[in-house]
């Protein structure tokens, strides 16, 4: 004869049904697997393009204690962009130098093969767009910015 499912009431012979936990109880695991994934979002996204931003951040240390050559072999220059050029726009009393103190990495954002790193230099009004390409981590001036011409 098959099991009976519900047992007799009258007789006490009947299963006793589980507690519920309780909502704190049910939540805490859901709520940790969110928080880890956030957690993992987060160092992702501060850390995906951390090459090109050290990259530029070295390019920065070398015009800041006027190693000008050195950071010159990182810019991606031509035949076009000579190294007087390099000086008018980088030298010690350059467009982007003149009175400059202090430059730092504000923004990054990936742009297919390459990647646009922004850099705030406390004598301009706005951060400069440089644009580093991924294989040979070159630098150029980036043709696109979120934030307008210094």
């Amino acid at each position: 004869m098959a099991d009976k499912l519900i047992g007799s009431l009258i007789y006490d012979n009947h299963p006793i049904p589980k507690k519920s936990r309780a909502l704190k109880e049910r939540l805490k695991v859901p709520v940790a697997i969110a928080l880890v994934l956030i957690f993992i979002s987060g160092i992702t996204y501060k850390f995906a393009n951390y090459r090109e931003e050290r990259r530029v951040r070295q390019f920065m240390e070398a015009i800041e204690s006027g190693q000008y050559d050195l950071a010159y072999q990182q810019w991606d220059a031509d035949a076009r962009y000579t190294m007087k050029d390099f000086l008018q726009d980088w030298g010690k009393d350059g467009y982007y130098t003149k009175g400059m103190h202090q430059a730092r990495v504000i923004d990054s954002n990936g742009r297919g093969g390459a990647v646009i790193v922004y850099v705030a230099i406390d004598s301009l009004k706005s951060p400069v767009a440089f644009r580093v390409d991924k294989e040979t981590l070159k630098l150029s001036f980036s043709p696109i910015s979120k934030y307008p011409s210094p």
